[in-house]
């Protein structure tokens, strides 16, 4: 930790990036572990690189350099003309593979050299190719792809894990870079040379998929135990001979507790459990089982336990930052996004980047920016952290602002995957696009509000921001009186695949906070009566399951009842829960007020109901469905990008993967979902969801869950890895191709491989699953926060 304390204090107090530690990475103890059987060369006699795309290709014996420019004047052939979400084209090279059948090898080993001038984050990127049962690529491009971001120029050695990909009938491997510009235009170029280029057998390969632990490794949390909640590791039995483990202090060895192993039978496999639930002491531990050991970790109070996730959340964000240049990453950038208004050009450039990619989305800056205050005003015993925060939260608001308007207008989204030169009027500048959307208008005046509500009473932006939702909510207003529920229909957006009870939900929670804040009588009725439609839209009877239960609780997409709420990729789980706390907080003396609080307790329920699904495991299952779901196709178009003529089948067989509770209702552990795969945001706005029902409701089991979250993504999952760079431990590359790695960074989720519904968590770190996202470490700070305010409550009690 005073290592850390030195690092945040160099950094400015994240002023400028923190620095990253390969040292605990997954790739490092990959080649650390490894333990080679065979190889043999990829690159044989005869065998030659063909050239793909811009630039030129050189060879020496086996090894191929990619030379390009940075830019160009043109878009690469195919793009559109507009240059939406397109870089300036890539360098490839291409080597022909006759059908070899690779299925003795796990891994491929590479050398990377660059010779880069002015690239931003030198990386190249390589493509797997099998005809075999199983196509690679599959039909979304996602699988079999993976992006190395390299290690400084110098030569270094890397290694892609193939085990888990199909492989029986190889033709081909590509290997390329895009030219998606340079530092401030500078005059760049890409020269990127691969040499010893070897297929090999590592008998220490790793499993990417399925519930099991890793061989003989103890998977757990490595942001360590909250005292009062549960506390487990979990192992494959099979791999120990051991009915003992052991918790042992970390800085003396003291053993404090000695206890059986216990056997969980479950429908994802065989388990052993190490219960520890009674230590509750606090202090730094070590499990143990004979020779296998964790490394340490933390029982302690959430202000504790989450201050390093929380500087290194804000470290990520900041070095997503738009419009402003980032030590070490990039300079001023896109200040030639900019979109014509009435007569003017408006800028687009701020807030922060929406992920891998260089995308802008004002809801999604917006979301972030109402997490970053929250956070703040979690972290107010910790007063650097907590003004830091507000600092990060305060540029968030800058960009809101600037976006805004006349009438409810707002500059909404811009879809960027290269750093433009900067000059406004010539052929790389991106156009935004401008939206009046009722929805938006309601979400983001609720954000603001809620910001508002936690501000420190003397932040100069208070009186503004009273003045902003005022009229930004009568702009929604009068937006939703022309258009009703009717949503925007482009899906670019990030809250395209919105539903009347998201919406319904949104009014309610934002016209509650707006009578908060201001005692006006047309706020209550609009609360009132949204939140009335929104509880039509609950299951309130119960459906009859297979075992006899009802299940209740859960929300569907309208009050027809016919299709339940999911989320596969954007998640607002917690506009559900929100909108019960600040109804509550709002009319605590309502005739209603039993019967709300009722319905959060059947909500909890069926949170709790889908906590059951991934034992021992802590991760939420995503929902139920119903077998026909899918023909309703204006909702399933709307909640599935991208897709494929073959999705409506794909939907059906998902669902068989799933587990029948009921006649024609299935629950799945990860949603139906096709190109767009990942649940982390998922996962922590459910979490977020089952924390406030659980402080509402006094339901200490359902915080528990909330925190469990957490620990899924850092460590306590199937195969011990972190998904936070830099926190905890084994954490992997992450597809952050525009700007590198970051300490902190957080990517989509995990996912599924086809149509299967259990884990798949391959190296390979192509969006989206492995591309990093802003939006998640957000909802990790708000989640982080309800849990705080959980922790202050109970102290001042």
């Amino acid at each position: 930790m005073l290592d850390f304390e030195k690092q945040l204090k160099a950094s400015g107090y994240i002023h400028r990036p923190l620095p990253l530690d390969h040292t605990h990475s997954y790739e490092k103890q990959q080649l650390d572990k490894e333990e080679i059987i065979q190889r043999r060369s990829i690159v044989s006699g005869g065998m030659i690189w063909q050239h793909q795309g811009r630039g030129k290709l050189k060879t020496n014996g086996t090894a191929v350099t990619l030379i390009s420019d940075t830019r160009y004047d043109s878009w690469p052939e195919g793009a559109s003309d507009d240059g939406d979400y397109v870089n300036f084209g890539e360098v490839g090279a291409h080597l022909a593979i006759n059908r070899e059948d690779w299925t003795n090898f796990t891994q491929i080993k590479l050398s990377v050299t660059a010779e880069c001038t002015n690239v931003i984050n030198p990386n190249i990127v390589i493509t797997l190719e099998n005809d075999g049962a199983i196509k690679i690529p599959d039909i979304y491009n996602r699988e079999g792809t993976h992006v190395i971001n390299l290690e400084g120029q110098e030569k270094h050695v890397y290694v892609l894990d193939i085990s888990n990909l199909p492989r029986e009938e190889v033709t081909g491997i590509r290997i390329f870079s895009g030219a998606n510009g340079s530092y401030m235009n500078l005059a760049g170029q890409l020269s990127y040379t691969i040499s010893d280029l070897y297929l090999e057998e590592n008998r220490q390969n790793t499993s990417a998929k399925g519930w099991q632990a890793p061989n003989r490794e103890i998977v757990y949390s490595h942001i360590g135990y909250y005292p009062d909640f549960r506390k487990t590791a979990i192992i494959n039995p099979e791999d120990f001979s051991e009915n003992i483990f052991e918790v042992r202090r970390a800085d003396d060895e003291q053993l404090v507790l000695e206890k059986a192993i216990s056997r969980s039978e479950t429908v994802n496999g065989s388990f052993g459990v190490l219960d520890f639930s009674e230590l509750t002491e606090v202090g730094a531990y070590i499990l143990q089982i004979g020779d296998t050991r964790t490394q340490s970790f933390m029982i302690n109070n959430f202000s504790e336990l989450s201050i390093s996730s929380t500087w290194k959340s804000l470290n990520f964000i900041f070095c997503e930052r738009c419009g402003c240049p980032v030590h070490g990453i990039h300079g001023t950038c896109h200040e030639d996004l900019t979109v014509e208004y009435k007569g003017t050009l408006v800028n687009f450039s701020g807030g922060w980047h929406d992920a891998g990619d260089l995308s802008q989305q004002l809801i999604q800056t917006a979301e972030v920016t109402a997490s970053l205050f929250e956070a703040a005003e979690a972290a107010r015993g910790n007063d650097l952290l907590s003004i830091r925060l507000l600092e990060e939260g305060e540029w968030g608001i800058n960009f809101i602002l600037k976006t805004r308007l006349d009438a409810g207008d707002r500059i909404t989204s811009a879809g960027i995957t290269r750093w433009t030169d900067n000059r406004i009027g010539n052929m790389d500048d991106a156009v935004p696009r401008i939206h009046n959307s009722p929805y938006d208008n309601f979400l983001i005046t609720g954000l603001l509000a809620k910001i508002i509500k936690a501000l420190p009473k003397d932040h100069p932006l208070k009186a503004k921001l009273l003045q902003v939702v005022r009229e930004d909510y009568n702009y929604a207003m009068a937006g939703f009186e022309k258009t009703g529920f009717k949503h925007e229909p482009i899906f670019w957006e990030h809250t395209y695949s919105t539903s009347k009870s998201t919406f319904l939900a949104t009014i309610a929670w934002t016209s509650a906070l707006m009578y908060q804040l201001f005692s006006e009588d047309n706020y209550q009725k609009e609360a009132l009566q949204r939140f009335e439609q929104l509880l039509l839209c609950q299951e309130k009877e119960g459906l009859v399951l297979a075992d006899g239960r009802l299940l209740k609780g859960m929300f569907y997409r309208d009050e027809t009842c016919k299709v339940f709420q999911h989320f596969n990729h954007q998640a607002r789980e917690h506009l559900y829960a929100q909108a019960f706390e600040e109804m509550m907080t709002a009319f605590p003396a309502h005739e209603k007020h039993e019967a709300w609080l009722q319905a959060a307790r059947a909500y909890g329920e069926y949170l709790d109901y889908l906590d059951t699904f991934t034992a021992p495991y802590p991760m939420f299952a995503s929902g139920i469905y119903q077998k026909d779901e899918w023909q309703d196709k204006d909702s399933f178009y709307k909640q599935h990008l991208l897709v494929s003529d073959e999705a409506e089948e794909s939907y059906q067989k998902q669902l068989e993967q799933g587990i029948e509770v009921g006649n024609g209702l299935y629950i799945k552990r990860f949603p139906v979902w096709f190109s767009f795969r990942g649940n982390n945001a998922i996962l922590l706005s459910m979490g977020k969801s089952a924390a406030v029902i659980g402080r509402l409701t006094n339901n200490q089991a359902l915080l528990d869950m909330g925190h469990q979250q957490l620990q899924w993504m850092v460590g306590k999952n199937p195969f011990g890895q972190s998904m936070v760079y830099g926190e905890g431990h084994n954490y992997p590359q992450q597809y952050s191709v525009s700007s590198g790695e970051i300490t902190g960074e957080m990517p989509v989720g995990m996912q599924t491989f086809g149509e299967e519904d259990q884990p798949y968590w391959p190296q390979f770190n192509n969006a989206t699953y492995k591309e990093v996202w802003v939006g998640v470490a957000g909802k990790w700070l708000s989640l982080t926060a309800e849990l705080l305010k959980y922790e202050e409550g109970k102290r001042a009690k």
